[in-house]
């Protein structure tokens, strides 16, 4: 049931005016210029305070009592005087000389006589340090002695003979081929003869050196990789029964390693 009375609807309308009112000036006082800074206004800053202790004031300084010129004088004086002293005790102790010690007389020497000597017509070459002399192929004595068949008086088939059982020694010989260590390190080379004997019974003797490659390290492996070769080289059949003797070069050489 709704009752539509003239009294009810006055007061209805009086409530909504105070609303509308109110809710104006509630708008009116948050956006209003004036209440916008109090709003936004910054909390106080705390205050900090220090305390420091008091220094106390700078000691006055002397006065420097005066003093009369003599008195002045008679301490740069000193003062000098003591500076120079040392000075002059060094100037002195070098200035007085050490004595010499006496030299006690000599005694006249005697004539030494010295034997005339005649040197040879030629001279060996000089030997570098790590340098083996070289020896000449016709001062080396051969072992088996009497006439050996070398290269230059065989005939027939033993120049053949001759030089295949060089070429066995050699084939041989290559497989021992070791270049010194040292002689690695120190870039030495040089090439040497060595001259190999063997005699009637196929049995070959010791190498021995015919001509030298300058380093004794080089000679002495020249020397064992000629001997390993002829242990296993073969005595051709023409050669049997024979005493002979080959020369065969090695080379050792830096580019070759």
């Amino acid at each position: 049931m709704t009752f539509d009375s003239p009294e009810l609807k006055g007061i209805a309308v009086r409530r909504m005016r105070y609303a509308v009112g109110a809710s104006l000036l509630l708008h009116l006082l948050l956006f209003w210029p004036a209440a916008s800074p109090l709003l936004n206004r910054d909390p106080p800053a705390a205050l900090h305070a220090t305390v420091r202790q008091a220094q106390p004031p700078p000691a006055a300084i002397a006065p420097v009592p005066p003093q009369s010129p003599a008195t002045a004088v008679a301490r740069a004086r000193s003062e000098v005087a003591e500076v120079a002293a040392p000075a002059r005790d060094s100037e002195a102790r070098f200035a007085t000389p050490a004595p010499m010690p006496a030299i006690p007389a000599l005694e006249p020497s005697k004539p030494v006589s010295v034997p005339h000597t005649v040197e040879p017509a030629t001279k060996s070459p000089p030997v570098r340090a790590g340098q083996a002399p070289v020896v000449a192929a016709s001062v080396t004595a051969s072992p088996l002695g009497g006439s050996l068949l070398t290269p230059t008086n065989a005939t027939g088939e033993a120049v053949d003979g001759l030089r295949g059982y060089r070429l066995a020694v050699a084939g041989q010989a290559r497989r021992f081929k070791r270049y010194p260590a040292q002689a690695l390190a120190s870039g030495w080379e040089g090439s040497a003869d060595v001259r190999l004997e063997v005699g009637g019974d196929g049995r070959a003797q010791a190498a021995t050196l015919s001509r030298s490659s300058g380093h004794e390290l080089l000679d002495r492996a020249a020397l064992a990789m000629i001997d390993a070769g002829a242990e296993r080289a073969r005595v051709p059949e023409s050669l049997r029964g024979r005493a002979f003797a080959i020369v065969l070069p090695v080379v050792f050489n830096l580019g070759e390693e």
